[in-house]
């Protein structure tokens, strides 16, 4: 279930990435006023603000589903639980503020320089947040992997 979730995840910060984010990737404030003239109601940190407690509720029962399984499936999901607490504390800390700069704010008082500062950082980071996503995915199918014992014809 975890690769699910990873799976999930990956496949939206991929959307997000070549979809989204081209709307507003020059940094300008236009851009920015634009997008969230767009995403009036609701936008993409609605899902992802929903799916990453799931990730991480899904990672602890993983972790203790399979703990007694043996060394390399008890190592893929800790390293898979570490991914996902690792991917929470980066977009707590270092995103969720500069989102709420970019689109939380009076729009009149954005700063043309630090909007394209912040965006360009924010471009640039999500690559990272994309291969730690990446890796749990692939820790979570070699997990899934060493849960079924070989079959032997």
């Amino acid at each position: 279930m975890n690769a699910v979730v990873f799976c999930v995840y990956l496949a939206a910060h991929l959307f997000d990435i070549f979809i989204i984010v081209p709307n507003w990737r020059s940094g300008t404030v236009e851009e920015i006023r634009l997008y969230n003239a767009f995403f009036d109601v609701t936008d993409p940190r609605n899902f992802f603000q929903f799916l990453r407690p799931i990730s991480i509720l899904i990672s602890i029962l993983c972790l203790v589903a399979y703990w007694r399984r043996g060394s390399p499936i008890r190592t893929l999901v800790i390293i898979a639980f570490l991914i996902d607490v690792g991917i929470y504390l980066f977009t707590s800390l270092y995103f969720s503020p500069i989102n709420d700069y970019l689109f939380l704010v009076d729009q009149s008082s954005l700063d043309p320089a630090l909007v394209s500062d912040m965006v360009s950082k924010w471009i640039a980071s999500n690559y990272i947040r994309i291969a730690l996503v990446t890796v749990g995915f692939y820790t979570s199918v070699r997990a899934v992997h060493f849960a079924y014992p070989s079959r032997r014809m």
